[in-house]
């Protein structure tokens, strides 16, 4: 019959002195541990970058938000900036038609003030440049007066011309009038 040993016994029958002792190998362990660093470092920096790029990623989708975000701001602002031009040009054609115009209310409160009060207008036109009226008076020293009156004005009234004067039946002068006003 046989003998089952549960444990494995190696009986070496060399003498002591020809036994070899085993020593580690140096050079394999030196490399394993090597290798195992190496593995490690890997892998943190694979982990380390890995989670780099995904917060690189994540602020760059966050940056094509904000420029998406700024080119619509930039599209508002494109037509607020068209819609001022265009304010700006009809402002500036008004400006343009305002010093092109007389100063009409000047002009008609210079000539009202004027005016004798024996003396009045039956027709007056006016356009940019010049005036023409006709009208009665009573006095011809009214008229004088008048004419004398428009002649202290000169910065608004350079030139006055007159016409015609005429008597009519009752002892009253019908005259024309014209003048030139001074435009801006």
């Amino acid at each position: 019959m046989e003998l089952k040993s549960v444990y494995p016994v190696k009986i070496n029958l060399l003498p002591r002195q020809y036994i070899i002792k085993r020593t580690p190998n140096w050079a394999r362990l030196f490399f394993i541990v090597v290798l195992i660093f190496f593995s490690f470092l890997t892998f943190f920096f694979y982990i380390n970058l890995d989670i780099k790029i995904s917060s690189l990623e994540s602020d760059i989708e966050s940056l094509e938000m904000k420029l998406a975000n700024l080119k619509e701001r930039e599209k508002r602002m494109e037509e607020v900036q068209a819609q001022i031009n265009v304010v700006e040009k009809r402002v500036d054609t008004l400006k343009y038609l305002i010093q092109s115009e007389p100063d009409w209310l000047k002009i008609v409160y210079t000539l009202g003030g004027c005016m004798p009060r024996d003396l009045h207008w039956d027709k007056a036109s006016f356009n940019p440049s010049s005036f023409n009226c006709e009208g009665q008076v009573y006095s011809i020293f009214s008229l004088a007066r008048f004419i004398s009156s428009l002649d202290q004005h000169r910065d608004l009234f350079p030139q006055i011309d007159f016409n015609s004067l005429t008597l009519e039946e009752g002892g009253i002068y019908h005259f024309e009038l014209s003048g030139g006003f001074r435009t801006p």
